[in-house]
């Protein structure tokens, strides 16, 4: 079964159900376990489309706000597409977003 907290990440759930089997095995690594953890996985995940990120751990907010310091500081748009890995609609997008004002 999914863990509710990685349902959204598929990596994690694999290494979280790995860990749970070989836990259960006593570390010993066999073709049954491994069978057992991807039937889970199948059974959970078929059919579905899943998107595995680049990069772990680092947040969308930190990199968006580097990209809009980043704009805001001369670099164009084609530039920053190339050095963040996104396209340039979504440099755009990232750009355009509203932004909290402080008070």
């Amino acid at each position: 079964m999914v863990n509710n907290a990685n349902r959204n990440d598929i990596v994690l759930d694999i290494i979280g159900r790995l860990q749970e089997a070989l836990t259960a095995a006593r570390g010993e690594l066999t073709p049954e376990l491994l069978k057992g953890v991807e039937t889970s996985v199948r059974a959970d995940w078929g059919g579905d489309r899943v998107f595995i990120a680049k990069r772990s751990g680092e947040g969308h907010n930190n990199r968006n706000s580097r990209i809009f310091r980043d704009y805001l500081a001369g670099e164009r748009v084609k530039l920053l597409s190339r050095r963040y890995e996104l396209s340039e609609r979504q440099v755009l997008r990232i750009i355009k977003a509203p932004r909290p004002t402080s008070q």
